[in-house]
């Protein structure tokens, strides 16, 4: 029964139901109320709002089994990967689709030569002043203010579509996500899996003879996880990173490197891949998020380089642009867009966000590399379920051309963006409020390894625990999906997890709804360490802490094993999760630790897979063992 009443609730915090209305349509989705965001004047109807639709694809669950297949230790076709031609013909959506849709535009007013539709058919763009799209959606529009920047977005509450046409699209944006994403403040709905200065050091000799637990330099993450020094660079085994609206800072890394990494050369630095107007370094605006990344990737992976793929749309992120999507643009035109001229616009004002990109996308500018490390996160719920879902596709059709995707699994605990509050209003709570526990996403997605955050104990044996930093509201982010059913590959280690060790919360909230979804997905993966992570700040030697420390370090192991693997005539690992779930002694479980939120001690960390430290941290040489007796 409780079962049931989840996800009745998970219905209702991600998928707006299909309610008809006198016009025959229905509606399609529904904005979750955030109490960050505040609804405030309608917007003018004269002003011209560029508009996306995302068209339904076909064959989602056909790409899905053959993932699993080509990703599977045991099948005699792991590592057959997709070419991108290949798996943009596989998802192109029916020219039915195609044409449902446009004739709904076309007779709604939308003229043919106003809409163009993308070279995979996935989506289709065109231009419209609000006035239209109120009427074409049944809706209205308004401008939503942050209670605390005073910064604007534009959307709406919900929206409707003809039901013959629901069927053929994913979503519509600009729409229902309101997502405000500042990699500085400490209340933010979005963020950059937080790394925050813990301690100062020395102006002179910063962490010189400091224990692991103190600073964790490289040679502490090599003796943690057995890494050897690398002496290979093999031409297309680039590191991948992203990084949006967070710039490094060149004297910085030099800085730090000359402290922890003697060995790299002053003046090393990321080859850029600058997507959307996107560039660095920008002294002006030098973060230390980005030089966070680069300080454990650069000595890890040394002489490699680190391609970083920089987007700088943070500020467009309720456009039609979203979280991300002009960086899969930019990798992947074949199956995610590619438009020719969306037509004439209305004769009208067209609203672009401040400071952001107004050309048009890179599309298949650049080759994804064969490992990208993320660390950016968001509420699972701040997005709808179409959108999000639809995201973690792009992710699985990666996954099809061989790439690793590694994400942060953030930093609040079980409170991503704040706890559920389930009202039939669709609201989330703050953080240490009561509610239902908030996955994250995209750590989440079934087709990403989510990477969790650990802290050396102190001592001599260089033992891990949770990581955790409760003066700095830091704990290691973890949970189950709430729109995601636990895969295939997972499935037996949950069902272990939850009969041997349960966490104790078979008690409801209380609104009366289950703490977490049961049948979800888990997150994270595994993990890595995360806690005192030495870095300049703007001149200043400092301790890092965040789960986007952990992703990066996991990603580079994960590149260097690709560097073996292609030495001896292989491909690259791709989609690492079902390889990795076989292989649990491939890591050191992690038994101490705990992610808080939502009043309740969160998750703990216990023998086997937990929902905190994941499958636990990574062995490299016998991980490397793993996938070189692979074919």
């Amino acid at each position: 029964m409780k079962l049931l009443d989840f996800a009745t609730f998970a219905l209702a915090i991600g998928v707006s139901l299909a309610s008809p209305t006198s016009h025959g349509h229905v509606r399609h989705e529904k904005r979750i109320d955030m109490p960050q965001w505040l609804k405030r004047s309608r917007v003018s109807p004269d002003m011209t709002l560029p508009v996306r639709v995302a068209i339904a694809q076909k064959d989602v669950h056909v790409g899905h089994d053959l993932l699993m297949e080509i990703s599977s230790p045991k099948s005699e076709n792991y590592g057959k990967y997709l070419s991108a031609k290949e798996v943009g013909d596989m998802f192109r959506p029916s020219s039915k689709s195609i044409s449902y849709v446009r004739e709904w535009l076309h007779n709604s007013g939308i003229d043919l030569d106003r809409h163009s539709v993308s070279a995979g058919h996935s989506w289709l763009k065109f231009n419209a002043t609000v006035q239209e799209l109120e009427s074409l959606l049944l809706t209205e529009y308004h401008v939503y203010q942050h209670h605390e920047t005073r910064e604007e977005h534009i959307g709406c509450n919900e929206y409707h579509v003809p039901h013959a046409v629901q069927q053929h699209i994913d979503f519509i944006t600009p729409a229902v996500s309101t997502v405000r994403v500042s990699r500085k403040s400490e209340n933010r709905i979005m963020r950059r899996a937080t790394p925050s200065a813990t301690q100062n050091g020395t102006d002179k000799l910063p962490w010189a003879g400091a224990a692991c637990h103190e600073a964790v330099k490289p040679e502490c993450i090599r003796s943690l996880y057995d890494i050897p020094i690398s002496n290979s660079s093999i031409s297309g085994n680039e590191f991948g990173l992203f990084e949006d609206g967070d710039y490094y800072d060149q004297e910085d890394l030099d800085l730090t490197f000359a402290a922890i990494a003697p060995y790299i050369k002053n003046g090393t630095h990321p080859i850029l891949e600058g997507v959307d107007g996107g560039t660095a370094p920008l002294p002006s605006e030098g973060g230390v998020e980005s030089n966070l990344d680069m300080a454990v990737i650069f000595p890890l992976i040394h002489p490699q380089d680190v391609i970083l793929f920089q987007v700088d749309d943070l500020k467009a992120i309720e456009t039609y642009q979203g979280f991300a999507n002009t960086f899969l643009d930019a990798i992947d035109a074949v199956s995610f867009v590619n438009y020719p001229d969306t037509g004439p616009n209305p004769p009208n004002e067209t609203w672009v966000a401040p400071g952001t990109w107004d050309k048009p996308e890179m599309c298949g500018a650049y080759k994804p590399t064969n490992v990208i490390s993320i660390s950016y996160g968001i509420a699972e719920g701040a997005y709808s379920y179409f959108y999000i879902n639809r995201q973690c596709q792009e992710y699985m059709k990666l996954g099809l051309q061989g790439v690793s995707i590694i994400y942060a699994s953030q930093d609040s605990g079980v409170a991503s963006g704040g706890c559920i509050h389930p009202d039939n209003v669709n609201k989330t709570t703050l953080a240490a409020n009561p509610g239902a526990f908030s996955p994250g996403w995209p750590a989440a997605c079934p087709y990403v390894t989510s990477v969790g955050a650990t802290k050396i104990n102190p001592g001599e044996s260089l033992s891990e625990s949770a990581a955790s930093i409760p003066g700095g509201d830091f704990y290691s982010g973890g949970g189950f999906s709430n729109h995601w059913p636990a895969p295939d590959y997972q499935k037996a280690t949950l069902d272990s997890y939850f009969t041997n060790t349960p966490p104790p919360y078979d008690n409801l909230t209380i609104y009366g709804t289950p703490y977490y979804n049961r049948t979800g997905r888990g997150y994270p993966d595994v993990s890595a360490v995360g806690v005192n992570i030495p870095v300049y700040e703007a001149g200043k030697p400092v301790l890092e802490y965040g789960t986007s420390a952990s992703a990066p370090i996991f990603a580079s192991i994960i590149n260097l094993i690709n560097e073996h693997r292609i030495a001896a005539g292989k491909g690259p690992v791709g989609f690492l999760n079902p390889v990795l779930y076989q292989h649990p002694e491939a890591f050191t479980d992690i038994l101490t630790g705990n992610n808080p939120g939502c009043g309740t001690q969160g998750f703990s960390a216990v023998k086997g897979w937990d929902p905190v430290t994941g499958l636990g941290t990574p062995n490299f040489l016998k991980l490397l063992d793993v996938f070189m007796a692979l074919p």
